[in-house]
């Protein structure tokens, strides 16, 4: 997910942890509902909503990488070894979907969690790049589904090193969202 300008070695699949702090930040706002994270990584979203008593039996997630998709699977969450693009989610609680993911395929993620969550009236939540909300080609989905926007007040560290180079906002579809924002 980072967007530093500087040279850096290839992450595998996009891989970028979610800092707790971002999760925390917008927890507040979300249903305590059975929660999806369709690109799980190593779990971290999920880590922290079990922290904040979502109850792990809940919490299901999807991850591509099968080393990372066991290691989440023995600290009890349901989680399957696919891609998350590629499937239905059926089957699987998904009242909440939230997610960081992959920049280079956020709004496939993000599409995807709306076309999944829309007929049970769900909520999805996306942790991306301010930027997101820019350009033509994304203005015609925008308007299609508008989206409650929480900017994050500080810029996060995906690497562990210095903050990243660009604002990071959480965005939410829900019925009854789109339109108002907020600073976190």
């Amino acid at each position: 997910m980072s967007s530093t300008t500087k040279p850096r070695a290839s992450r595998g699949l996009d891989f970028y942890r979610t800092p707790a702090w971002c999760v925390e930040a917008i927890a507040p706002h979300l249903p305590r509902v059975p929660a999806l994270d369709p690109c799980c990584g190593d779990g971290a979203i999920l880590d922290v909503l079990e922290r904040l008593r979502w109850g792990s039996a809940h919490l299901n997630g999807f991850e591509i990488d099968n080393a990372r998709a066991v290691a989440c699977d023995q600290k009890s969450y349901l989680v399957h070894n696919v891609n998350a693009l590629s499937r239905s989610w059926d089957g699987v609680g998904r009242n909440l979907v939230i997610m960081n993911p992959p920049f280079a395929h956020a709004e496939a993620f993000v599409r995807k969690a709306i076309a999944e969550t829309v007929h049970i009236r769900g909520t999805v939540a996306a942790l991306l790049r301010l930027a997101f909300l820019e350009g033509k080609a994304r203005a015609s989905f925008h308007r299609e589904h508008p989206s409650d926007v929480f900017v994050l007040s500080k810029r996060p560290s995906f690497t562990g090193g210095p903050t990243d180079s660009c604002a990071y906002a959480w965005l939410i579809w829900a019925p009854g969202r789109g339109g108002r924002w907020s600073v976190l």
